[in-house]
């Protein structure tokens, strides 16, 4: 993300970003991974790489920021039955212009300014505590 350090800048914490659906992609091998490319509706520039791939035991959905490219990476696990119910509900979405939207709360805060540009100082992973789709239908 962006560094921005003007000093006439209002610094607010957020604990929540909201994704802009842009692009689905599914692959299916030894295992279904879906990837959605996305950008920000809370957070005025970069990209999000969302990734949605099997649960494991041990995986705790996660967010990545680069301190060198505006870019977030995220992964969220979601069991088998899930994921194809994800699918299920993406076909719906073929009769709108709509785009999906994802809400994420984090565990960590963000600091944005007033105009949505982004502190990050070094590189940064977040656990994500919740996912919210919001697919539109009609």
């Amino acid at each position: 993300m962006k560094l921005t350090q003007n000093k006439n800048n209002t610094w607010k914490k957020t604990d929540n970003v909201v994704l802009r659906v842009d692009n689905i992609d599914l692959q299916y091998g030894k295992d279904l991974e879906i990837f959605l490319d996305c950008g920000f509706e809370n957070i005025s520039r970069g990209r999000c790489k969302l990734s949605l791939r099997k649960k494991e035991k041990q995986t705790v959905d996660n967010l990545f920021i680069h301190s060198d490219k505006a870019l977030m990476e995220v992964c969220v696990y979601y069991s088998l039955p899930d994921l194809n119910e994800l699918i299920k509900y993406f076909s719906y979405k073929k009769n709108s212009t709509k785009k999906i939207k994802i809400s994420l709360k984090i565990s960590d805060s963000l600091m944005t300014n007033d105009s949505g540009d982004l502190y990050i100082n070094d590189k940064k992973k977040i656990i994500v505590d919740s996912i919210i789709w919001n697919i539109p239908v009609l």
